[in-house]
């Protein structure tokens, strides 16, 4: 085999792998090992080591991006700029907002303009890739009603339902959990496999079609209860064979529940 064939690919380590491959040299894990996991050769371990111990270290200690993806020590350009951002990103998402690319980009020319008292920053897509990079930033769907709970009474509420628990002696199977929630009947998947030579995937218009259901078990698990399924049609029909009830707006109410329960 050639020399040339044998010679290793080129491999650049991030800043994280780096401080990871000196935590673990201080755990007096080998050079050779380290070199074979991380696919460079030896040379470099000993350089991470000899050369840029104190100053990894020292970066990552005191910026408040931390090693994410970064490959590079280079600090950003104007970091006051970045570090307001960072902060108002921070304060924000202590306030559960969500917060966009543009929104960043927009906040970003804002803090520049305050801050260096220039109007020629165009905070463009490569300049947010990095920020987000350098901050471990990334892209999450929103999901649940958590935030729309309360939590302080969610604790209050469960202390008591424990009580009462406990005072009427009940147990597991008898206790009974009841979770609402909304069914599109007809919405189709929004991923799809396709073939090779399609370019584009055509949608249709979401169908906004919907029954309410509620399934119910025991605490203990022994015991389903039929799902109740409300749905806006004045009309008695069927679904997968579960009888449904009307209301005018798919609304699973107080009084329908109630009476479900009672011919357990």
């Amino acid at each position: 085999m050639s020399s040339q064939a044998q010679k290793r690919k080129h491999k650049t380590l991030t800043i994280k792998e780096k401080c990871d491959i000196l935590d673990r040299l201080n755990r007096n894990e080998s050079f050779s090992s380290l070199a074979s996991e991380y696919g460079v050769g030896r040379s470099t371990i000993y350089d991470i080591k000899k050369k840029k111990h104190e100053k990894i270290k020292q970066f990552v200690s005191t910026t408040d991006c931390g090693p994410g993806k970064r490959q590079t020590l280079k600090k950003a350009e104007h970091p006051e700029v970045e570090e307001a951002l960072y902060m108002w990103f921070l304060q924000e998402r202590n306030r559960h907002a969500p917060i966009s690319g543009p929104m960043l980009a927009m906040k970003a020319k804002y803090f520049y303009k305050e801050i260096i008292k220039k109007d020629d920053f165009l905070a463009s897509r490569g300049w947010l890739e990095r920020f987000k990079s350098c901050h471990g930033i990334r892209l999450m769907t929103i999901t649940g009603e958590k935030l729309s709970n309360d939590a302080t009474c969610i604790e209050s509420f469960k202390l008591r339902f424990l009580q009462k628990v406990k005072d009427l002696n009940v147990n597991p199977s008898q206790v009974y959990n009841a979770d609402e929630s909304g069914l599109f009947l007809r919405v189709l998947p929004n991923k799809t496999f396709v073939s090779y030579d399609e370019k584009s995937v055509p949608g249709r218009k979401v169908s906004k079609e919907r029954v309410t259901i509620l399934p119910r078990a025991n605490a203990a698990g022994t015991h389903t209860l039929k799902i109740v399924v409300v749905g806006k049609s004045n009309k008695q029909y069927t679904i997968m064979d579960k009888k449904c009830v009307n209301d005018k707006r798919s609304f699973l109410k107080s009084g329908l529940m109630n009476a479900s329960y009672k011919k357990l």
